[in-house]
């Protein structure tokens, strides 16, 4: 493979900074507001560049916000103390070029340090003033410039410094005396300067000072700075600012053609950081253009936060970057550094997967065993810049459905558009497996009445402990294999777009998100590719699930809900795997869990629908017995509703007719308030309406519809039972108390489709009563048994006697001035002769319901169509058949 190293006298492709005077900046924008900026001036940045990117130059790109930072260093008084600076004006006029300032003191001696861009070249100047005490010392500097790695200092003839001369003291160094030089005051300096040409940008210089006879024994003396091994003046670069984390433009030129970028990440055990700067090739064997800057952690470090700003970058839809990170890579330290490796910005909004120079990325191998050697691994996924012209607008009104008139449909793109199905309903070849597929089966979500999708994980996933035998790469990257176009960011806009269309047509889009695992496995599976190379003993608990109760993890998870709710215009989160967000750093048990607490409290996400699935209760505080920490904002995934109703209808297991009839009208144990002051925090104790619990019997993936009938035991002959009790369960998601969840693989037959349209219509038409806001309502509820007058066997006495009809339950609604509805479930593998309550009054009962019948008498839409009840109310319910009954009056 050819390689294009961005080093002296190497040509850089296109990864290069201005060398004009023309190549001025007049846009210019803070780092730390980019995040943060309105959407009318993120707009002007991304279309500027945008504009360039299509070849549709413009000239006269509006000012943004005006960049003004300082930033100050305090250092031991050992050798020296620092201050870096740099400014721009508001306006940066044609032909004037800025220089940026790095300060460093001590006592005894302050170091001054400016760079100056020039018409040709960058001018690098050094003034050291010095004490009376070593006013007539001989003062040298011992220079290098360096790139990839500040060990490694090399002296091109191009950087012109007067009077250089080999160091005798440092082999790999170069000195020059300083000259001294008086200011108007009186007081003295040494002074230096050196020339930079532009084609050798960006480069560090590092040197250190040289006085002779400072020393104890009358020899010289090198002096540092304290916490770095040199002084270090970047030249084609910028110190850079410490937030926001991630890539964001500080400033576009006017014509579109360059883009300074600030680059940031956290780590704070990592001893030096190198950002690794790409450019994507479709050529396997064109060149590959590589850049790796090393960072100061004088210069480029702020708290815990290494930061750099590259000039001028050009075409940066085609750049990709990543960062190296080297510490003690010691097993016992459990910072699990990776050196060789090349790892994914955690906060970078695209991913790409990028061919880098041989050895320049070298994996460790999995499980990390010792005297294994580390494989060269030239692609890797790295974060792509292409979201700087990312200038998507939605221009449509977010849906808001409330939680209680919900209907959600449980989605995962790669399998709902691809396959036979997918292929049948009419999803084109190129858009099978891709986000685009949805919206060739957006008519089949708007038909079965959906008015949420939650979609499985969209973003860069690998294989993991997550949902699907996946689990998250990025936290705010969307996958680009769900993307049909190969562009870096067409994963961006192709999501974007399916988000348009469904909030277009009233549909609100919920991600499926996973805080707990990721796919950099653990301490014995290793696979570092981000978090864990860059800073494992912070982002990941011992047991190597995510760290949530460290503030940083905290910061991250809720910048990567703002971004999604933000950029991508989500409409809320289910939280896999919660449980995790409700423990801190050691893993103890929190009832009042910081980061949940954050995320229900923030202004932003509050407004959003926040669902905690859980899959470990006894994770929860008081073992789950009131679920998620709440506050009464948060909804739930109800997990007793699963349990409870298929162990019952399903399996027909006895003795659990109190908890079914809890689970139908709404689980109160988990979702109604308690007024037991003190025993439970406010976070616990507070009430939720019942929509607040989400219902479902099944879930995308293991947990399907049809994996959950093929665990039942059938007997030859019963095998017709399948398709009733698959619709009896349906049944009981859409109808009982609660917020329902339908998994895709109900809706994937049309008939099955068909059924769940019909009872999501009969839903949302007899709301008030099948879903009362609230616990307390003016409806009437009554229980019925098989027989007229019995009651459900609530205490297992008539299964203990083997009744035959023990298990059976039904119900009636009633509300003066409406119609009533009669609800039951048959869980027995035989049918059973039922007494139907009486109608109210001048009616008679209509079947809408009976999940044993054949299509269309299963379902029935029109209230004319409905058949009607015999005088004596009687009804044979079949084996793991559930009916639903309303109300008519006799005409």
């Amino acid at each position: 493979m050819a390689v294009c190293h961005l080093a002296v006298g190497l040509s850089v492709g296109q990864l290069h900074r201005p060398t004009s005077r023309g190549e001025h900046r007049s846009t210019l924008v803070h780092a730390y507001t980019w995040r943060t900026l309105s959407n009318q001036d993120r707009a002007c940045i991304q279309h500027t560049l945008a504009k360039h990117a299509s070849d549709s130059l413009t000239a006269n790109s509006r000012h943004c916000h005006p960049s003004v930072t300082h930033k100050c260093l305090s250092m031991s008084p050992v050798t020296a103390a620092a201050s870096v600076s740099g400014s721009k004006p508001a306006k940066a006029p044609v032909q004037t070029f800025t220089a940026s300032k790095y300060n460093f003191w001590s006592p005894g001696y302050q170091v001054q340090t400016s760079v100056q861009k020039r018409e040709d070249a960058y001018a690098a100047q050094i003034n050291v003033s010095v004490s009376p005490k070593i006013d007539n010392k001989e003062v040298y500097v011992s220079w290098g410039a360096y790139r990839a790695s500040a060990a490694k200092w090399f002296h091109p003839h191009s950087i012109s410094g007067a009077g250089s001369e080999p160091d005798p003291h440092c082999s790999k160094a170069k000195r020059i005396k300083l000259k001294k030089a008086f200011s108007p005051t009186g007081s003295s300096s040494y002074r230096v300067q050196f020339t930079v040409p532009l084609q050798l940008a960006p480069v560090m210089l590092g040197f250190r000072l040289y006085i002779v006879g400072e020393s104890s024994n009358g020899k010289g003396q090198y002096l540092a700075p304290a916490g770095s091994r040199h002084f270090t003046i970047p030249v084609g670069l910028q110190a850079g600012y410490p937030l926001p984390q991630g890539p964001a433009a500080a400033a576009v030129s006017q014509d579109g053609t360059t883009c300074d970028v600030n680059f940031a990440v956290r780590s704070r055990h990592a001893a030096s950081m190198s950002l690794c700067l790409a450019r994507q090739t479709s050529d396997p064997q064109g060149k590959v253009g590589f850049l790796e800057v090393a960072l100061d952690p004088l210069v480029n470090k702020t708290g815990d936060i290494w930061h750099v700003c590259l000039d001028g970058l050009k075409d940066v839809s085609s750049l990709c970057y990543g960062w190296r990170a080297e510490a003690d890579v010691a097993w016992e330290g459990r910072s699990r550094f990776h050196p060789g490796q090349v790892m994914m910005d955690p906060y970078c909004p695209l991913v790409a997967h990028t061919r880098l120079p041989d050895n320049a990325n070298l994996v460790a191998p999995k499980g990390g065993a010792a005297g294994s050697m580390p494989i060269n691994t030239p692609e890797v996924p790295l974060s792509s810049l292409a979201f700087l012209l990312d200038n998507f607008t939605f221009q449509v009104e977010r849906p808001r459905h409330s939680l209680r008139g919900t209907v959600m449909l449980e989605l995962d793109v790669a399998s709902f558009t691809s396959g036979r199905q997918a292929e049948e309903a009419g999803v084109l070849p190129q858009h099978q497996g891709k986000y685009l597929g949805m919206l060739d089966r957006l008519e089949l979500i708007r038909q079965v009445g959906a008015t949420a999708v939650l979609l499985t994980p969209v973003v860069m996933t690998a294989e993991g402990d997550g949902p699907m035998g996946q689990a998250p790469m990025s936290f705010f990257a969307p996958n680009p294999a769900l993307a049909v176009d190969s562009h870096p960011a067409a994963a961006s806009q192709e999501l974007k777009l399916v988000i348009k269309e469904l909030h277009a047509h009233g549909i609100e889009v919920i991600l499926q998100v996973e805080y707990c695992f990721t796919s950099e496995g653990s301490d014995k599976q290793p696979q570092a590719s981000s978090l864990r190379g860059l800073d494992a003993a912070t982002y990941y608990r011992h047991n190597g699930v995510l760290n949530c109760g460290h503030a940083v993890v905290r910061h991250l998870i809720l910048d990567s809900l703002h971004h999604w709710a933000e950029e991508y215009q989500v409409d809320g989160f289910c939280f896999v795997n919660a449980e995790t967000l409700v423990q801190d750093a050691d893993g103890n048990i929190l009832d009042n869990p910081a980061l949940a607490d954050d995320i229900a409290h923030d202004p932003l996400l509050q407004s959003l629908k926040l669902i905690a699935w859980v899959a470990d209760d006894t994770l929860l505080p008081r073992l789950g017995e009131r679920g998620f920490p709440h506050w009464g904002i948060w909804a739930e995934r109800n997990k007793a509703f699963q349990r409870d109703i298929t162990s019952w209808l399903a399996h027909n297991q006895s003795g659990l007719a109190s908890a079914v009839a809890t689970r139908m009208t709404g689980s109160a144990d988990l979702m109604a308030g308690q007024a037991k002051e003190g025993l439970l925090p406010g976070s616990l104790a507070t009430g939720r309406p019942p929509a607040w619990g989400l219902n479902s019997v099944s879930a995308v993936g293991s947990d399907s519809l049809a994996s959950l009938i093929s665990q039942v035991h059938w007997d030859q002959g019963e095998e017709g039972q399948q398709g009733t009790l698959a619709k009896s369960l349906l049944t009981s998601s859409l109808l009982c108390q609660g917020t329902p969840i339908i998994s895709q693989d109900a809706i994937q037959d049309p008939s099955l489709a068909r059924f769940v349209a019909t009872v999501v219509h009969f839903r949302k038409a007899y709301v008030s009563l099948l879903q009362p806001a609230h616990f307390t309502s003016s409806r009437e509820l009554r229980w019925h048994g098989a027989t007229t007058g019995s009651e459900p066997d609530w205490l297992g006495e008539a299964a203990a006697n083997g009744y035959h009809a023990a298990n059976f339950i039904g119900y009636s609604l009633h509300r003066p001035g409406e119609r009533s509805i009669y609800i039951a479930y048959n869980p027995n593998k035989y049918p059973v002769q039922i007494d139907i309550t009486d109608a109210p009054s001048g009616h008679i009962w209509r079947q809408v319901v009976d999940t044993a019948e054949a299509v269309p008498l299963d379902a029935m839409t029109r209230l004319h169509e409905f058949p009607s009840l015999l005088q004596h109310n009687q009804y044979h319910i079949q084996a793991k058949a559930a009916i639903a009954l309303i109300s008519d009056a006799v005409s």
